[in-house]
């Protein structure tokens, strides 16, 4: 889910330490509870019912008066446990008292619960919804099971069904497993059927949180992810078709961008992403952060709504920890990879997974999410202007 936006590379990745960029995302946990139970969450407390209070929700509304937005309006994201396991009556109020300022109401659903009456609210409040959903019913259900251990594919179609009846826009998010690697072809036919106006993103299972081992760890996976995002990209160009495939075509974005500027990536500068959790406590850089505590840095929540405005987090001594260990992570990835124009740094949740600190480099994400994809859209691109392998060089302009 995090943003990343390209802009002057002095600006983005050299923020003050005792400030914070504008914000590109605010992203809000109005339940600590899933409904379901898929193999591969990182959330350690799902099985907790606890929801935002009234009171949490009222302070919220104050506390976002005061957060500047890189590009208005902020993009308000309901996640981070099943945002429809509360009721729709706790939307109607959130939105009723949000709605003096400048936001786009999102939702990123599992979809099991969708029915006319939560069709009613996104319709009312132009919410954009997202829908989880990794697949056929032979890859989904793998992993997106209930917690009776059955597969969940059917119930989510039939949420899928009823926003198709209100004419709802929807985008779909699937986790990327070793099953799937395989199943390019049969992936590619189940997005066209579903024909997601507002298109497909990927996440590749990582090793994170409560989740500490993953399926796309070991030899072979990354020449598999590099053929199946290869395959999708010939079967897009092969059906000229205009569902819009986030990792590819923001990838193509950041290549294309005016020389001299660099991606900034949204979780790892402090105040791009501003994360709230269902008690109210508020951090920045990676969202799944918020679920972990670590010896170095304790917990990564560094103020609450009810008694922190957003300029009080950047006078933390423990946010200053984390962000000068971030930036030193930032300046390893600059001087070390070929790859660092189009990437930002790295996220740091990955890196604390992975190496236990903040201050590393190359991790799983970056090994998928930006190295494999930049070599499939460069090849693309050479196909597309009549190029040979021959003439690839790498990103920073070095010959491969």
């Amino acid at each position: 889910m995090p943003a990343t936006v390209t802009v002057p590379s002095e600006r983005a990745l050299r923020p003050a330490v005792q400030g914070f960029v504008p914000a590109d995302l605010l992203l809000v946990q109005p339940t600590t509870f899933c409904n379901i139970d898929c193999s591969y969450c990182y959330l350690a407390h799902r099985s907790d019912k606890k929801r935002m209070s009234a009171s949490t929700l009222q302070a919220l509304a104050e506390f976002v008066a005061g957060v500047p937005a890189h590009r208005p309006p902020l993009a308000l994201v309901w996640h981070a446990g099943e945002p429809l396991a509360v009721p729709v009556t706790f939307y109607e109020a959130a939105f009723e008292r949000l709605a003096p300022y400048p936001l786009r109401q999102h939702i990123q659903t599992n979809a099991v619960l969708i029915n006319d009456a939560w069709c009613a609210l996104f319709k009312q409040w132009d919410v954009r919804v997202g829908v989880s959903i990794d697949g056929p019913k032979r890859i989904h259900d793998a992993h997106r099971v209930d917690r009776a251990g059955r597969g969940t594919f059917d119930r989510v179609m039939a949420g899928i069904a009823k926003l198709r009846e209100h004419e709802i826009p929807f985008s779909m998010l699937s986790v990327l497993t070793a099953d799937t690697m395989a199943a390019a072809d049969e992936m590619w036919d189940f997005i066209v059927s579903l024909n997601p106006a507002r298109g497909v993103g990927f996440l590749v299972e990582e090793q994170e949180g409560i989740h500490d081992h993953s399926s796309m760890i070991g030899g072979g996976k990354k020449a598999a992810f590099r053929r199946f995002m290869t395959r999708l990209a010939e079967l897009r160009a092969r059906d000229r078709s205009a569902i819009r495939i986030r990792e590819l075509d923001k990838m193509r974005d950041h290549l294309a961008a005016p020389l001299g500027a660099d991606v900034a990536k949204a979780d790892n500068r402090p105040g791009a992403i501003i994360n709230i959790d269902v008690d109210g406590n508020v951090a920045t850089f990676s969202p799944e952060l918020m679920s972990t505590t670590h010896p170095r840095y304790g917990t990564f929540s560094w103020g609450n709504v009810h008694t922190h405005g957003w300029a009080d987090i950047a006078k933390d001594p423990q946010f200053q920890r984390v962000y000068a260990d971030i930036a030193k992570g930032i300046d390893l990835c600059r001087r070390s990879c070929a790859y660092f124009s189009v990437c930002g740094g790295g996220c740091p949740s990955n890196k604390l997974a992975e190496f236990g600190t903040f201050v590393a480099s190359e991790t799983q994400h970056c090994r998928f999410y930006v190295k494999v994809v930049a070599d499939v859209v460069i090849e693309r691109l050479e196909r597309e202007m009549g190029l040979g392998a021959k003439s690839r060089t790498a990103v920073n302009g070095a010959t491969q």
